[in-house]
């Protein structure tokens, strides 16, 4: 045939563009993908979507690999890079890299190599006068761990730390971000602004690296803290008490006793007294510094304590006039005080039943028994003696009479030293002129002249008869009077006027008050002392009505003149 024998065949040809074609048309439908095969039809519509005309397919560019010395580590990159990496948290082991022993011996040129410095290296911070507890540069890890921030991060402290190196000065700690109510307590305190510059902040009270927890910091709080932050501070602090009762002694209570705010705690001491720090709060009954009120029990079962109220309290402070008593003892005070009342209501009632008819004939004739001297001496002496039972009281029995305390504290120490000096004119006086022959018993007037008196107070003085001892110029009192006055202005005397002294001042004194058995034992001695001059004021007063008329003695001690009386005792 022709055409085979021509070239290759025209059928071949035709068939071979539509196999290409076909396949050109596959391959171009598959790789753009269809409308209906991206979306599913909704219900009820129908399921032929007419697909997008095909775009053509842009191969992805390829980015050019960075050179060797381009390329840099991760943590050098700047933000913004391909790949953004949240920087790793500090932690406590970061930070102890550089804060360890080893820093303190670095020059402050190699300090500041080891953090980032604005300008030029500062110099170091000045720190304040008085640091409760450790500030330095080094940390021990060991010592933090056992202390009240063991859980803390450094930076959750130093929040303006955010990579290292950091600034060289770090910023100021706000304690306030987690004692929110401690700082506000504290600002309004005797320690806050009203300070001024002398304000201590958190770190004058506390060991901010090493502190342990509020309870263990409040149990080892001694005034010592204070004294020693004030002394730093240039304030004298048992000058500052000098006003009250023996200020080192009420130091000793702790600070926190008088200082206190509404609320209980350390961060409110305040600058002034409080109705908390008045001196009732404490010397009373129902003082705060018992852990326990006394509890209100009958009267006879109050009145049979033999020992002291407040038992806790006298443990732990001491003796503290007006919270201490033995009700026992006080009852019996009491009795021993009302005792000679019987005197002028017995005695004086039988005295009167059996008085004269008609006037009483006295001798016109006077003499001289109590010279100027004397009678001044004898009413400033009975004024503060009635002075001093009056407060003597008022301080024991403080809740009695509420809101006097201080007052007769004040008062009793004054009419206390005027008593002393009072005293002391009286002993020269007598002694000088020899006049302390009066107040000594003469020959036979012990016992055989007490017995005498003592029949004529019993019994001749309702029969009228004359006084066995009738007073003269040179012997002024009887045998009673002068046992009475010799033992209670000779020798009481000078023991109550001691043992005040003593109590006023026992920080001066601590040796000699402790060797006869401490302030409790002083405090008794000088109660009872108080106990027994205060009957004898009694006594005193009715006896005095005993003279030739009841106002016979009374006008001999305001005018000075007696009568002269023709009948003498002889021994």
């Amino acid at each position: 045939m022709k055409g085979r024998a021509s070239g290759f065949p025209v059928g071949r040809w035709v068939t071979l563009c539509a196999v290409a074609a076909g396949l050109l048309l596959v391959f171009q439908y598959s790789s753009v993908p269809l409308r209906a095969q991206e979306q599913k039809p909704a219900a009820g519509q129908p399921s032929e979507v007419k697909p997008e005309a095909p775009q053509p397919v842009k191969a992805p560019e390829a980015k050019p690999e960075p050179k060797a010395e381009e390329k840099k580590p991760a943590a050098e990159q700047k933000p913004g890079a391909a790949k953004k990496e949240e920087p790793e948290a500090l932690d406590n082991d970061s930070c102890m890299d550089c804060h360890t022993s080893d820093i303190l011996k670095q020059s402050p040129e190699e300090r500041a190599e080891n953090v980032v410095v604005a300008d030029k290296p500062q110099p170091p911070a000045k720190k304040p006068p008085y640091l409760f507890g450790e500030l330095s540069l080094a940390i021990s890890m060991k010592k933090y761990k056992d202390g009240v921030h063991a859980e803390t991060a450094c930076v959750d402290c130093h929040q303006d730390i955010k990579e290292l190196p950091h600034a060289q000065r770090v910023a100021r700690v706000d304690c306030k971000k987690c004692h929110e109510e401690a700082v506000e307590m504290t600002a309004a305190s005797a320690h806050g602004k009203k300070a001024g510059p002398k304000e201590p902040g958190c770190i004058g009270c506390h060991d901010v690296h090493y502190g342990k927890g509020s309870d263990a910091d409040v149990q080892g709080w001694k005034s010592k803290h204070c004294v020693d932050c004030h002394t730093k501070y240039g304030l004298d602090t048992v000058a500052g008490h000098a006003k009250i009762y023996a200020p080192k002694r009420h130091l000793a209570l702790g600070c926190m006793t008088c200082h206190q705010g509404e609320q209980p705690g350390v961060h409110n001491i305040t600058p002034v007294k409080t109705k908390v720090a008045g001196c009732e709060a404490c010397h009373t009954k129902y003082t705060i510094l018992a852990k326990k009120k006394v509890e209100p029990v009958s009267f006879w079962d109050y009145v049979k304590q033999v020992g002291f109220i407040n038992k806790e309290v006298l443990a732990k402070f001491g003796y503290v006039v007006g919270a201490h008593r033995i009700p026992a003892l006080d009852t019996i005070v009491i009795l021993v005080v009302l005792g000679p009342l019987a005197l002028p209501i017995f005695h004086g009632g039988l005295r009167i039943l059996t008085r004269r008819k008609g006037p009483i004939e006295l001798p016109e004739e006077k003499i001289l028994l109590h010279p100027l001297i004397e009678r001044l001496w004898h009413w400033a002496q009975a004024i503060c003696v009635v002075v001093l039972i009056i407060t003597g009281a008022m301080i024991h029995w403080p809740e009695k009479f509420p809101g006097w305390f201080q007052w007769a504290v004040d008062i009793h120490e004054w009419f206390g030293w005027a008593t002393v000096i009072v005293f002391l004119i009286w002993l020269v006086y007598n002694l000088t002129t020899k006049r302390i022959t009066h107040y000594i018993p003469q020959k036979g007037e012990i016992p055989k002249g007490m017995i005498t008196q003592a029949k004529f107070y019993g019994y001749g003085i309702f029969k009228h008869e004359p006084h066995p001892y009738a007073p003269s110029e040179d012997n002024k009192f009887n045998p009673l009077q002068k046992i009475a006055y010799l033992q209670f202005q000779v020798l009481l005397m000078p023991l109550l006027l001691i043992s005040g002294l003593l109590y006023m001042y026992p920080d001066y004194f601590q040796g000699f008050i402790k060797a006869i058995g401490g302030m409790v034992a002083l405090a008794t001695i000088h109660y009872i002392l108080g106990a027994l001059f205060t009957a004898f004021l009694v006594a005193h007063l009715y006896l005095a009505t005993t003279g030739e008329t009841i106002g016979e003695n009374f006008k001999a001690i305001v005018f000075g003149y007696g009568i002269k009386s023709d009948h003498h005792h002889q021994a």
